[in-house]
């Protein structure tokens, strides 16, 4: 098979529905579809190939894969759905997956202790454990009427679409006999800046395309060597648009729906979820045929009968199942690492460590070093900042619940500074810290909070019941003068803003 990862960077935020429904909330991808790729490198060389345009974008042989979340070194896979963690815990520390607190359904049917258990739903987790969840930001809009030049009543929209600055990765795949010549020239054609998603014409979809050496993909989806006993795991890398024995569309799937009479789906050990759309095509200005599909990070498994080959069952599903493989659809992991124990097994960083956070060991308190370290280091101020951060987090989550009855905004409606924003504030902790940081944040040609920003300007009860901006509030909470280092400032604004972002996730879920 031939293959090429492709690095896409976001210039612009970036919008890619995920349903085609003009009412009710917006909500963006958090990935980028094959068919964008497709459709970039379609509107640039389609006419100029003639009759050999059905070979690459109708015929399936050259697949799209969709734009995956990238780390610098590694993909990020759409998290299995056949993970569940304690309903009470929390399945990551620290950026990363733990794998204790992890169980694969697959091959056990309850949590220790018999507590509840939650399903992993959303995220990608990268093969050494880390896990990443994408950054959107929404903006609200109104349509403006051309006859008058104003806001049209009852017009106002939003776009959920992916925060700028991101990289993600799509492997472009082609069949081994797919002419080396096209597939060299349809990469080519994607690299440099383009247009991607919806409202391309305004401030959305400018994205920088580069290829990424082999080495660092190499293996990448390829199937694993562990047998499984008679069975198949599949793991669905993207969306999968099943058909039935008679061509149809079908989300009840059988051995047929991968080109397999003697295969048999076991549903005790099948974790799949459904969804529906209608993709809008640009080329004819119209919406394309609804797709019926099971989500990405679905887990099927499927039991062979004895006399079938395993290599020639691999063979048949490799290169994708179902319809739109074009558009990357369709795209499995046979037998992935990850899902063959009853824990995941993250693989080892470059360091030569375990990807899993470790407990810290206490150190020995007669140590001279640790004395020392004590004395000139003062490592006293992280514990000072933890502790100032969820002193501040909990009177933020007053204030702002506070103000969202006294204004009678839904519970179930975003209110105040989104999760997005909060990130940037994070960022932002990590590149500069002291009174640099509350320059930054509060002060300088471009600050981050500002009282007319979006979110940041709801307006708040302070402590002696005066109103004030949301900006206002947190300026006087972020003093930098109550921390004698400005690292012990920076890391007192980056705990603050990972507790808000996941008070905000929480809610949301």
């Amino acid at each position: 098979m031939k293959r090429q990862a492709l690095k896409i960077e976001l210039l612009e935020d970036c919008v890619f529905s995920a349903r085609s429904a003009t009412e009710g909330g917006h909500e963006s991808l958090d990935r980028i579809p094959g068919a964008a790729l497709l459709g970039a490198a379609a509107a640039r060389i389609y006419d100029k190939l003639g009759d050999k345009a059905f070979d690459v974008f109708h015929s399936g042989r050259l697949r799209f894969g969709d734009g995956l979340p990238w780390s610098g070194n590694g993909i990020g896979w759409p998290v299995p759905c056949c993970w569940h963690y304690p309903k009470t815990g929390r399945p990551d520390e620290n950026g990363r997956l733990v794998s204790k607190n992890l169980y694969n359904f697959i091959h056990v049917k309850g949590i220790d202790g018999n507590k509840q258990p939650k399903q992993l739903r959303s995220g990608y987790v990268h093969l050494d454990g880390r896990y990443t969840r994408p950054m959107h930001s929404l903006r609200l809009k109104t349509a403006i009427s051309y006859k008058t030049g104003r806001a049209s009543e009852g017009q106002l929209f939003g776009y959920d679409a992916l925060h700028q600055g991101q990289s993600f990765v799509s492997l472009l795949e082609a069949d081994d006999d797919f002419e080396e010549v096209l597939f060299n020239q349809v990469i080519e054609t994607l690299e440099g800046n383009v247009l991607l998603g919806r409202s391309r014409s305004a401030e959305y979809g400018r994205a920088k395309i580069s290829k990424i050496p082999e080495v660092e993909v190499d293996g990448a989806l390829d199937p694993d060597e562990n047998k499984s006993n008679g069975h198949l795991i599949l793991w669905l890398i993207s969306d999968m648009a099943p058909v039935d024995r008679h061509g149809h569309p079908t989300l009840q799937i059988d051995g047929l729906s991968f080109g397999l009479p003697g295969a048999r789906v076991v549903w005790d050990k099948t974790f799949l979820r459904g969804r529906r759309y209608s993709p809008w095509n640009a080329a004819r200005h119209g919406y394309d045929r609804e797709r019926l599909v099971l989500g990405a990070g679905g887990v099927i498994t499927l039991e062979l009968d004895g006399g079938m080959d395993r290599d020639k069952v691999i063979e048949t599903v490799k290169n994708g199942v179902g319809l739109y493989r074009e558009a990357g659809l369709g795209r499995l992991w046979i037998d992935p690492p990850l899902l063959t124990t009853e824990k995941p097994t993250f693989e080892k960083t470059q360091g030569g460590t375990d990807a899993e956070p470790e407990e810290e060991k206490p150190a020995a308190p007669n140590d001279p070093l640790v004395t020392w370290l004590k004395e000139t280091a003062g490592i006293d101020w992280k514990s000072q900042a933890e502790e100032e951060a969820r002193r501040v987090e909990e009177s933020y989550v007053t204030i702002v619940a506070q103000s969202r009855r006294l204004h009678g905004i839904a519970p179930d409606v975003d209110y105040g500074p989104s999760r997005s924003q909060w990130g940037t504030v994070m960022s932002k902790a990590r590149e500069v810290v002291g009174q640099a940081l509350h320059t930054a944040l509060f002060t300088g040609s471009n600050p981050v909070i500002r009282a007319d920003g979006e979110g940041w300007n709801i307006e708040v009860l302070d402590d002696s019941g005066r109103y004030q901006t949301l900006a206002d509030w947190i300026h006087q909470k972020l003093d930098p003068s109550a921390f004698e280092e400005g690292r012990a400032y920076a890391y007192f604004v980056r705990t603050l803003a990972r507790r808000i972002q996941d008070r905000i996730e929480t809610r949301r879920n």
